[in-house]
């Protein structure tokens, strides 16, 4: 019994290392809730573990439906559909009409308000108005949670500011699940990982890094250049940390 504790607690280690933070985190419960690994050596170490993803919102998350929903694509220049309220008015610094938009989402069906919601948070990110738009992501992906872009968006924000990389991987990975031939969620995806690794020198991360930065270069289409020019700085970035660290 001990050495299927002990193979337990390393598959829960395994998982979050390459990314599977949902599945670990489900192992980990299920295991803590075993009377007979109470008395295990390991047993607060796993409590422990599900303390950090909960106090990151693990068991609050939105769950997807089994709903097939058609994915944005990203436009060659990094954009996307849902933003374009926001850019118009970034174009044009027309407030009121900007408000006038939003009103509208909001006062429309279920997608149009999840866009609101988005758009919302964008703009609070851009103003760097952190707590807002922390608020706004969370209600996008409540409205609609089986949209990629907002996961995406959200651990995007949550890794450009460097707020939880634990929250960070748990959103890019529903992103992922969503819509797997988006280049950009690996990219993010292996971002994440980079701060995790700059973070807690833990060098278990660098392969599952090294995994999703190349799963993005594969799905590059050719017109993706920009992207495939940030994928091939950061790998130059991470070979040079590499040679100092090991």
């Amino acid at each position: 019994m001990i050495k299927q504790f002990e193979e337990q607690v390393q598959h829960i280690n395994e998982l979050f290392v390459n990314g599977r933070v949902k599945d670990s985190y489900t192992l980990a419960k299920a295991l803590i809730a075993n009377e007979l690994f109470a008395g295990d050596a390991s047993f607060s170490t796993v409590q422990q573990h599900v303390a950090l993803l909960e106090a990151n919102g693990y068991a609050n998350m939105p769950n997807p439906t089994n709903e097939k929903v058609k994915q944005s694509v990203e436009r060659t220049d990094g954009s996307y559909p849902e933003r374009d309220v926001l850019a118009s008015y970034l174009g044009s610094q027309d407030h009121e009409q900007f408000s006038n938009v939003v009103d509208e989402l909001l006062a429309g069906p279920i997608e149009a308000q999840a866009n609101a919601y988005y758009t919302m948070a964008e703009y609070f990110a851009l103003a760097k108005e952190y707590d807002k738009a922390m608020v706004q992501y969370a209600e996008a992906i409540k409205l609609q949670p089986n949209t990629a872009l907002y996961w995406g968006a959200f651990a995007q924000f949550v890794n450009r500011v460097e707020a939880s990389p634990f929250l960070a991987l748990r959103l890019i990975e529903e992103a992922i699940l969503l819509d797997d031939m988006n280049p950009r969620w690996y990219f993010i995806q292996g971002n994440i990982f980079l701060q995790l690794v700059s973070t807690t020198k833990n060098l278990s991360y660098l392969p599952a890094l090294e995994e999703a930065w190349m799963k993005a270069e594969k799905r590059c289409t050719e017109k993706q250049v920009a992207l495939k020019i940030e994928i091939a700085k950061l790998k130059d970035v991470v070979t040079q940390w590499k040679k100092q660290m090991l």
